[in-house]
């Protein structure tokens, strides 16, 4: 939707952008009641990993959303894996 301006579900063009998606939880660690969700990665006791924070786009027909990363998080090949599809022909055996 992001890049198409168009729902993928029901080709609807009406679509809200949500810059910042804040988590509604009515006990936050904080006293802010709207802080940022983010995509988190973490590993042993979250003293590794990554978090990077999120941005939404939803149709206003069927109510669709989609959720994307605001900033690129670092591939490290323990938490974040780089996956690509093989090139070439599909296999066929």
């Amino acid at each position: 939707m992001k890049s198409t301006g168009t729902c993928p579900k029901c080709l609807c063009t009406n679509l809200w952008h949500v810059e910042r998606v804040a988590n509604n939880d009515p006990c936050p660690p904080g006293k802010d009641t709207s802080y940022e969700f983010q995509l988190a990665v973490t590993g042993k006791f979250h003293l590794e990993g990554a978090a990077g924070k999120l941005e939404a786009y939803a149709c206003q027909q069927c109510g669709y959303v989609e959720l994307y990363l605001k900033e690129r998080l670092p591939v490290d090949g323990k938490y974040i894996r780089d996956l690509r599809r093989p090139q070439g022909p599909p296999y066929r055996g």
